[in-house]
């Protein structure tokens, strides 16, 4: 459509169709910028819950790491005081092992902090409810292991809601690893500790990480906190 002066003097203007191409041009445009946007948004999200799991797990391998390197065996125990239930019969497809065993050097982020002693029997789980979803990864404390005082322990702790799976194997004496270590007489050499995480975001992918805690002495093999990390598919 054109616009035209009296008398015969005529006045370019704008088509429909050349106003529509150039909303469209507009929209492309606008377009682009926001799905740039949106993903580097997305980028950044991202990053930081990859961050935000592997900050957890790290934490996580570390102070049960730290435990297990000053593991402590009684010496009136004819049997070894750490304890490896194992689930692969289970029915999840996921590891939900139970690792129980005695430290001195645990820190306690419970109330009960003013009952703790030298010694402390910690045990580390996920539990799940009674479907089999996995609710997080808890810890339960007994600072007076062995001395019928269980009216002061507190309740288990949750640690962390994004853990999914936890697998434990133990290094024996004679240099193979074991998924389980109950009803042994000695303490395992070495304890290799996995734990699987998923973000809180609906369809992301789990992640593993994994740590191994010497128990031979400080000179031997894996007595630092050797981490591997792998990224799995659900």
């Amino acid at each position: 459509m054109r616009l035209s002066k009296p008398g015969g003097l005529g006045r370019s203007g704008f088509t429909l169709v050349e106003a529509m191409a150039a909303i469209a041009i507009i929209l492309i445009v606008i377009g682009s910028i926001y799905g740039a946007f949106r993903a580097g948004n997305l980028c950044v999200s991202r990053t930081e819950e990859r961050a935000d799991v592997y900050q957890t797990a790290r934490i996580l391998l570390a102070q049960i790491v730290s435990e297990l390197c000053s593991a402590y065996q009684p010496a009136a125990m004819k049997e070894s005081s750490l304890l490896g239930e194992d689930t692969s019969g289970s029915e999840s497809a996921l590891q939900q092992d139970k690792l129980t065993f005695m430290t001195t050097a645990h820190g306690s982020p419970s109330a009960a902090a003013e009952l703790r002693g030298d010694l402390c029997q910690v045990t580390y789980t996920v539990q799940c409810t009674p479907g089999g979803e996995p609710l997080g990864f808890y810890m339960e404390e007994d600072f007076h292991p062995g001395l019928g005082l269980s009216e002061q322990k507190p309740p288990p702790f949750k640690l962390s809601d994004m853990v999914i799976g936890f697998n434990c194997e133990y290094l024996d004496g004679s240099g193979i690893w074991q998924k389980e270590w109950m009803e042994r007489s000695a303490m395992p050499k070495a304890v290799r500790v996995e734990l699987v995480l998923r973000p809180h975001r609906e369809g992301a992918k789990p992640i593993v990480l994994a740590s191994t805690a010497n128990l031979a002495g400080s000179k031997g093999p894996g007595a630092e906190q050797a981490v591997e990390e792998e990224e799995v598919g659900e």
